[in-house]
C-alpha cells in the first residue's frame, strides 16, 4: 500500500517535469530579496552596535547556518538532470525545507526592521552563553546614553541573572 502510494506519487512527479530552472529561480529571488534587506539592516547606526549586530547574526539571519540553508536550495538542483524520480522527490524535499527556511530569515528580519527591537535584545541576552559575546553585548548596552528608564530596569534584570549563573556555575566548578 505504501509503497504503491510512493510508486504514485513518483510517477506524478516525473509527469510534471518540474524544471529546474524555475527552482533555482526562485532559490536566487529569495536571496536577492536579502540581500538588500541585510543591507538596510547592517547600514544603520545604532545606539546598540554591538549588541544589535549580535542579536541580527545569531537571532535573525542566523549566521552559522546559512551557508547550509543556501545548499539545501542549491546543492539538489546540480543533481537535477541526471537523477531518477524517487530522488528527485528527495531534492525537492530537501529544496523546500531550505526556502522555509530562508523564508524565517526573511520573516525574522522584517520583525527586526518593523518590530520592537528591544524585545529581540532581551531574549538574546538571556539566552546568551558566549561569554566574549556576553562581554561585548553587555559593554554594548551599558555604553548606550538614551534607555528609557523600563528598558534600563528590563537590562539590570537581565544583567543581575546572567551575573548570579555566572556565580553560580563559577561556585560549582570550585
Amino acid at each position: 500500500m505504501f509503497c504503491d502510494m510512493l510508486n504514485y506519487l513518483f510517477t506524478i512527479l516525473d509527469q510534471l517535469k518540474i524544471e529546474q530552472d524555475i527552482l533555482q529561480v526562485i532559490g536566487m529571488a529569495f536571496l536577492t530579496i536579502l540581500i538588500p534587506i541585510a543591507i538596510a539592516i547592517f547600514g544603520d547606526k545604532k545606539e546598540f552596535e554591538v549588541l544589535d549586530r549580535n542579536v541580527i547574526l545569531d537571532h535573525v539571519v542566523q549566521a552559522k547556518f546559512f551557508l547550509f540553508y543556501l545548499g539545501l536550495i542549491f546543492l539538489p538542483l546540480l543533481f537535477w538532470n541526471i537523477s531518477p524520480a524517487w530522488l528527485r522527490f528527495v531534492e525537492i524535499i530537501l529544496w523546500v525545507i531550505g526556502i522555509y527556511f530562508m523564508s524565517n530569515i526573511l520573516i525574522h528580519s522584517y520583525h527586526w526592521m518593523k518590530g520592537n527591537k528591544f524585545s529581540l535584545r532581551f531574549g538574546y541576552l538571556r539566552d546568551l552563553k558566549n561569554v566574549k559575546d556576553m562581554e561585548e553585548s553587555w559593554h554594548s548596552v551599558w555604553r548606550a546614553e538614551k534607555i528609557n528608564t523600563q528598558n534600563e530596569k528590563e537590562f539590570f534584570i537581565i544583567f543581575s541573572s546572567t551575573i548570579d549563573k555566572l556565580l553560580e556555575n563559577n561556585e560549582g566548578k570550585s
